[in-house]
């Protein structure tokens, strides 16, 4: 396989158009761009990381897109443009860290082209921000004259940049700003660790937390501190991003977290996001993060003076840093993608893989709406995330992955892929109350599809009814295990249908991007519903972008390029499979599944990751599905049965919390290799606590009702507790 371009070729050929104008967001490449606006610290960080000493003509055009910004009635540059260059109305502000980004892009600019009339007038530029920022007590926005506080919080991130900007303008003689910049990135200080943001009262913003970008910046803004003299700089640049090694790392794939708490846990945490500064819940990891992680432990480690216990856990920061760069490099079409996230089984336990960063704040760079749920999908490439590892990677072309080697032929087990029939009959009478359940589930109906709640406008964090491609699947599923008639089912299919995209995927409802997972959705639904071979479904395009989603190491992502994991493996084997295609390099898949197993008998989600009862579910039923039989199926059963809790429900892995999620993932496990949990009754049992009084299902007894997630759940694992439920269903309706 051919190596992709380096991150450098990849920004001059796909982000930059021919004016050197950097749109905020592209899909895999330049014929696909997704948020064609600009921003103005887009176009700064283009003019600081792109341009060398010889590149005259793209220091020139770079220089002019950034000038596109400048502000003709009022110092400073606007901060959005749209795609044709008008001004975007909420662009007419004045956030400080942008404009002294800007600034010293304009500086950048006169050093390259050795115009000192750049020089003078980024220094003028700079010194217009620093002024407003200490009159007005280091405000994290302005308005457009700068004379109006719009936002009187503190973050760290604006302090950090400041002090990076007036450091790279004023190398020689220094400046007396620094030393009161100085005086307030020491506020930030929380033991080791620095707190995300200041109140307008000037206390810790403590729902914030710690994040990792900022602490990154901070790292940076006190070397360069230390440069100039700075008593105690060195060894808070170096504690600081020991914290974000010792607190922030994800133990199963690398990397690090986006944040922890106040008391330095990452967590999922619905409080701060709601009632604290706008945000996702979720814990998250992002690539533009790593970047400045790896500057940041570079920096820090060649310090003179730093705490040389440091130096091992610097160095270690900064190769992971580096390497969670290259795992999100796309090995064909080059770039680095957005990041990685997860839905946690608890606030601290991060479980299932999720290639989105849900319920992000309305208007989130590169979000998409799907009802009340704004979500960033990870698969885009940012131009922020592009100009950020470029400083890191330069022209270093990153190496494809390959495929683990074969070293156990597994046995052929022919697979039927019998999904005429769901069960051999009903629930157990008395089990669960299912006409409740089925008003409930009839509920969430909304136009041609189904939503995940049967809600209008909830508060809290519980989505609506609106339609998308996910709830559709196990709504029908649902119907059709309970042997009730899917309404409209001409009127199902079309609203399916409605969400294939150009590229032959299926996105979670019409014109949103495509996605292994979507598309497994919207394939299933329709192959059940007797829709395989319907007018509007172009299978060939379908099976195409499956197939674009293998990566050099055998497994599948959830899109084109995006990291492969068993999770997503298994999704787009089942999806081929029902659709009567393979996977191009079929031996290489099933190398890789077999590399994700783990001594104990479990799977890991990757090669090397702790098993868990979600990989190992899907790992084995993308073996079972290809039609062989999984490797030492008796170790697989015995690690599962052995995860039971003494309440009936499974860890999801062995020092694991018990899980809801986790539990159908166990008992599917066991079930597609024909055993059951060591307890039934009480798994039974701890499965029908969990309806709620709405008539739907919960994680947790007693709790409001969650989604048709969880009744999928509900009600596929009951059937196959009482061994109702046809095999070839279990194996590929999930």
């Amino acid at each position: 396989m051919t190596s992709p371009p380096s991150l450098r070729a990849f920004v001059r050929e796909h982000l930059l158009d021919e004016e050197a104008r950097v749109p905020a967001v592209l899909g895999r490449d330049r014929a696909d761009v997704i948020a064609p606006d600009r921003t103005l610290r887009d176009a700064a960080l283009a003019l600081l990381t792109l341009p060398g000493p010889d590149d005259t003509d793209l220091t020139r055009r770079l220089t002019r897109a950034l000038r596109e910004f400048d502000d003709p009635d009022l110092p400073g540059s606007r901060e959005l443009l749209d795609v044709t260059g008008a001004p975007h109305p909420i662009g007419d502000v004045r956030t400080p860290s942008v404009q002294a980004l800007a600034a010293w892009a304009l500086h950048r600019a006169g050093t390259l082209s050795g115009d000192d009339t750049l020089l003078t007038e980024a220094r003028r530029r700079l010194d217009h921000v620093v002024e407003a920022v200490l009159r007005h007590d280091w405000p994290a926005r302005l308005d457009r004259s700068a004379t109006m506080v719009l936002d009187e919080a503190g973050p760290l991130q604006e302090t950090a940049v400041l002090i990076l900007a007036a450091d790279a303008l004023h190398p020689q003689t220094g400046s007396a700003f620094l030393d009161a910049a100085a005086e307030r990135l020491d506020r930030y200080t929380h033991g080791d660790a620095v707190w995300d943001c200041l109140t307008p009262r000037g206390a810790p913003d403590t729902l914030r937390g710690h994040r990792t970008g900022s602490a990154a910046l901070a790292a940076l803004a006190w070397a360069a501190l230390h440069r100039r003299g700075r008593a105690g700089a060195a060894d808070r640049a170096g504690r600081i991003l020991v914290h974000v090694h010792e607190h922030h790392q994800h133990v199963g794939t690398g990397g690090y977290w986006d944040r922890s708490s106040a008391d330095s846990v990452v967590r999922v945490d619905a409080v701060a996001a709601l009632h604290g500064r706008p945000d996702s819940p979720f814990p998250a990891k992002f690539v533009a993060d790593h970047a400045l992680l790896a500057l940041a432990a570079r920096t820090a480690a060649a310090l003179d003076g730093p705490d040389t216990d440091d130096g091992p856990a610097l160095k270690a920061l900064a190769q992971e840093a580096e390497a969670e760069l290259e795992r999100n490099t796309d090995p064909v079409a080059g770039g680095v993608f957005h990041g990685q996230g997860s839905w946690f089984s608890t606030p601290v336990d991060p479980t299932v893989p999720l290639a989105r960063h849900v319920m992000v704040p309305p208007r989130t760079t590169g979000s998409f709406a799907v009802g009340n749920t704004t979500y960033v999908p990870f698969h885009g490439k940012h131009a922020r995330t592009q100009l950020l590892a470029l400083a890191v990677l330069g022209d270093r072309v990153v190496a494809p992955g390959a495929a683990p080697e074969l070293v156990e032929p597994l046995q052929p087990d022919p697979f039927d892929n019998d999904l005429g029939h769901v069960t051999t009959g009903r629930l157990s009478e008395g089990l669960i109350d299912t006409g409740h359940y089925l008003r409930w589930l009839r509920s969430t109906a909304s136009g041609l599809g189904y939503g995940l709640t049967p809600y209008r406008s909830p508060l809290g964090l519980r989505s609506d009814r609106t339609a998308q491609t996910f709830s559709v699947l196990h709504v029908v599923s649902d119907l059709l295990a309970l042997d009730e008639p899917v309404p409209n089912t001409p009127g199902v299919l079309t609203g399916v249908f409605a969400t294939q995209n150009p590229d032959g995927g299926f996105g979670e409802q019409p014109a949103l991007p495509s996605e292994t997972f979507t598309t497994y959705c919207a394939v299933l639904t329709a192959v059940v519903l007797g829709g395989a071979d319907h007018p509007d479904f172009d299978r060939d395009a379908c099976v195409a972008f499956l197939r674009s989603c293998q990566r050099p190491e055998g497994g599948f992502g959830n899109a084109p390029g995006f990291p492969c994991d068993a999770w997503h493996s298994h999704l787009a084997t089942l999806t081929l499979v029902a659709l009567g295609a393979r996977p191009e390099r079929e031996d290489d898949l099933v190398a890789y599944l077999l590399a994700c197993r783990n001594p104990d008998g479990g799977y890991g989600n990757r090669p090397g990751s702790p098993s868990d009862t979600f990989a190992t579910f899907r790992a084995v039923g993308a073996l079972i599905a290809l039609g062989l039989r999984p490797p030492h199926c008796d170790e697989t059963v015995l690690w599962l049965r052995g995860l039971q809790t003494g309440a009936g429900g499974f860890r999801y892995r062995t020092d694991g919390a018990e899980s809801f999620v986790g539990s159908y993932h166990a008992i599917g496990g066991l079930y597609m290799l024909g055993a059951l949990p060591a307890d039934t009754e009480a798994c039974v049992r701890w499965i029908t606590t969990r309806q709620s009084a709405d008539g739907g299902f919960s994680r947790a007894p007693g709790t409001p009702s969650e989604t048709t997630d969880e009744g999928f759940i509900a009600i596929q694992a009951l059937h196959m507790l009482e061994g109702k439920l046809n095999r070839s269903w279990a194996v590929m309706m999930t």
